[in-house]
């Protein structure tokens, strides 16, 4: 795993908001809102413009694991709760 990197294990809300606004990679992204914080959301393996897996889990609580860089948290594993 990459310095700076963690593993993580969180509850949260699936969002969905623009980001990087202004930008090449303006775009509506995939969050999750957390009682610590609120991630750019990716799924391993996924792609990070578009996922229609993400995009089922919009408004939905999810309990997932997986690794969190500077601002994104890599889902591996998730449970809709």
């Amino acid at each position: 795993m990459p310095v700076g990197y963690q593993p993580l294990e969180t509850t949260g809300q699936v969002i969905k908001h623009q980001t990087a606004t202004g930008s090449k990679s303006e775009r509506q992204a995939m969050f999750l809102a957390t009682k610590d914080g609120t991630y750019v959301l990716r799924r391993r393996g996924g792609n990070p413009f578009f996922d229609p897996v993400l995009e089922r889990l919009v408004g939905k609580t999810i309990h997932c694991k997986g690794i969190l860089t500077e601002h994104t948290l890599i889902i591996s594993s998730w449970d809709v709760q």
